[in-house]
């Protein structure tokens, strides 16, 4: 059974809690994220699902986080349906991050909402002044694995982003792209269910 088919089934326990635990301080979510990242199978994305609720700015049904993704300033982070983020990833959610429906993030990747303007005095680079900008990861897109994303991306609605790349500040229609810095390799078409664009909200 599809995991989206098990969540359907289990949607009224799970909201009834997520309700429950809406109750309770934020900060004791985000406190107790870091040891969530360990607990292994079924159980444990069940327990990071409910976290993510009460920590993200918006989740969606079915959000999947597998064991080992880090994530900083929730409060910035929305998430549609059907998305999975698989192990080991990093979300830096400074500048803003929305994930549109049905997205595949896989392992060891990072989305890194700001940057550094280096060129903005005589000082060390590392007191350089901080850029935020928000990163669009649009529905039906697929990242695969190792791929590093970066503050100002906006990827269209079925985007895929080969092994490795890297995704720096810009517009990227619909297609897949690979290398670093990522380029077009090759449009696809379009869904026959086209999905509304997350940008529009």
């Amino acid at each position: 059974m599809a995991g989206r088919d098990v969540f359907k089934k289990a949607r009224p326990v799970i909201i009834l809690t997520s309700r429950l635990l809406g109750l309770l301080p934020r900060f004791i979510f985000a406190a107790t994220w870091p040891v969530l990242e360990l607990v292994p199978w079924k159980f444990g994305i069940a327990l990071r699902y409910l976290w993510a609720k009460r920590l993200a700015k918006t989740c969606g049904d079915n959000v999947v986080f597998e064991t080992g993704v880090r994530v900083t300033f929730w409060e910035q982070i929305e998430l549609g349906e059907n998305v999975s983020i698989f192990e080991t990833c990093y979300l830096d959610g400074k500048g803003g991050i929305r994930i549109g429906d049905d997205v595949s993030i896989a392992h060891q990747c990072s989305l890194i909402s700001f940057d550094f303007d280096l060129a903005a005095g005589p000082g060390a680079m590392k007191y350089c002044p901080m850029r935020r900008e928000k990163i669009v990861i649009g529905n039906d897109s697929m990242i695969f694995s190792g791929v590093r994303i970066f503050a100002g991306a906006e990827l269209a609605p079925r985007t895929v982003i080969g092994a490795n790349s890297v995704v720096r500040k810009g517009n990227y229609e619909p297609g897949l792209y690979a290398g670093a810095p990522a380029v077009l390799k090759k449009a696809l078409p379009a869904r026959r269910d086209r999905l509304p664009d997350p940008k529009s909200g």
